[in-house]
């Protein structure tokens, strides 16, 4: 796990201190099932055919110009990852 400081730390403290009742290799797979689920990032992905309006769709999705499009022809070609912050 990342090196943290502050309240997160005593946090992980409080929480190792629960875990520590526990045989060492299920406390160690509680930890880490819950900081993949802390950190899990969904994906999705959005297919169709050329000039179908997929960047319009994520512009519109996003409520701002996250991709380049063009009202006449296709201009996207590349695959594109957009991250919702």
């Amino acid at each position: 796990m990342p090196d943290i400081t502050g309240p997160q730390q005593e946090h992980r403290d409080i929480l190792r201190d629960c875990l520590s009742l526990l045989p060492p290799q299920a406390a160690e797979r509680i930890l880490t099932h819950l900081q993949q689920t802390i950190s899990y990032e969904p994906v999705i992905g959005i297919m169709g055919k050329t000039g179908a309006g997929k960047s319009s769709l994520c512009n519109a999705l996003f409520r701002q110009p996250v991709c380049l499009t063009h009202d006449l022809t296709a201009c996207t070609r590349e695959p594109q990852r957009i991250t919702l912050t």
